[in-house]
């Protein structure tokens, strides 16, 4: 049985991915081939190896990608210019989180982007599901958009459905007109059924993890869609003045199936990787520098921080020096803080001679005035 989906969005245009499970627990799914030579059972746009268990629990299994870095490399059916947009796409989530995307043809963890026919909009795997896996971007008419790629980059590191989390029925009602009749239980369970889920953000309408209303389906030739009803205006919740995205029911049902990654996309994405926080030094000066409180690093005098987590930076100078560090710590020589987006907190060792000849040796340097939040935002 073959399904089609109405593509009046970019974000619709994924949402029934290529293939109509007949039941979610069936071994007989569809399965389907990829270019990296893996086998997959198709849930909506999930990807589950077959070797995994059958069914869309398989699918939520996905880990986290080391050191925050996801790994890619092109199939032969990316054009050079659709290299250049997924980089560019890909850039979305590394400005609001830590998490980098890294080109590596040999890594033996990443993601192999393909452009594929027949197969619906855009099917990813949840998280780093090891080895090679694929990423697959369908050829149809609007498929390749910032929307659907940055859509299915969300699942890549390990993101489900915002409609599909445990707590939905909280903040939307969603009506079926069909599909279960029409396409199977396991098209609907896909796309969705509820399933358990860290909720750590509050629920976002504008997520690009979320579906759109009405999103239409073709199947036995049939038209069926689901109906997804909202509840009330966007929770509280952080990051700081998110839940001023849709402030009434109607204003909410308005923005859900966004084509583009919230301020809770990225505090989500934050917290599952954290904030690249770069301890930076310069000045003629010399001492040490230690930074504590970190998650992981992520190179050298870089440290993956959670939101929730506070990085305490200390400096100790030479007896021929005296510090200072950017921030709300000037003028001082230790600084702590909760980060709140990636940064960099600069460390500025000044030789006590360089200074003499000008202020008194006991007059530190005066700090940089354009910092205030104990660190720079990476631009």
């Amino acid at each position: 049985m073959r399904l089609s989906i109405s593509c009046s969005a970019a974000l619709a245009c994924l949402v029934a991915g290529g293939f109509a499970p007949a039941a979610v627990a069936d071994t007989a799914d569809p399965v389907v081939t990829l270019k990296s030579g893996r086998s997959y059972r198709v849930y909506g746009d999930i990807l589950v190896p077959v070797e995994a268990p059958p069914g869309l629990r398989g699918a939520l299994t996905g880990t986290r990608w080391p050191n925050a870095t996801l790994f890619y490399t092109f199939d032969g059916s990316v054009s050079a210019s659709q290299q250049t947009d997924f980089r560019q796409w890909a850039a979305g989530w590394e400005n609001g989180s830590g998490v980098r995307f890294v080109e590596n043809s040999s890594a033996t963890n990443r993601i192999l982007v393909q452009i594929a026919s027949d197969i619906g909009c855009g099917h990813s795997a949840i998280g780093m599901i090891g080895g090679v896996q694929d990423f697959v971007i369908g050829s149809g008419a609007g498929c390749w958009s910032s929307g659907v790629v940055q859509h299915e980059l969300g699942h890549a590191l390990d993101a489900v459905h915002e409609q599909q989390r445990s707590d939905r029925n909280s903040f939307v009602t969603i009506t079926d007109h069909g599909i279960v009749q029409q396409c199977g239980q396991g098209t609907w369970d896909a796309n969705y059924g509820t399933v358990s889920t860290d909720t750590n953000t509050a629920y976002d309408y504008a997520s690009i993890m979320h579906y759109p209303s009405p999103a239409h389906y073709t199947c036995n030739g049939l038209d069926v869609w689901a109906e997804i009803t909202v509840l009330g205006g966007e929770p509280a919740g952080d990051p700081p003045g998110s839940d001023n995205v849709c402030i009434t029911a109607a204003a909410c049902q308005a923005i859900i199936g966004s084509s583009t990654i919230s301020a809770r996309d990225n505090w989500g994405m934050a917290l599952r990787y954290g904030y690249r926080i770069e301890v930076s030094r310069r000045g003629n000066g010399s001492g040490q520098v230690f930074a504590s409180g970190f998650l992981e690093t992520c190179g050298v005098d870089c440290y993956l921080v959670s939101p929730l987590s506070t990085l305490t930076v200390n400096a100790f100078p030479n007896q021929d020096s005296i510090v200072t560090i950017s921030g709300a710590c000037r003028g001082q020589d230790s600084c702590a803080f909760s980060p709140r987006e990636n940064g960099t907190v600069r460390v500025t060792f000044t030789k006590k001679a360089s200074i003499a000849a000008i202020v008194p040796v006991t007059t530190r340097p005066k700090p940089d005035a354009i910092f205030t939040d104990g660190f720079d935002t990476v631009q």
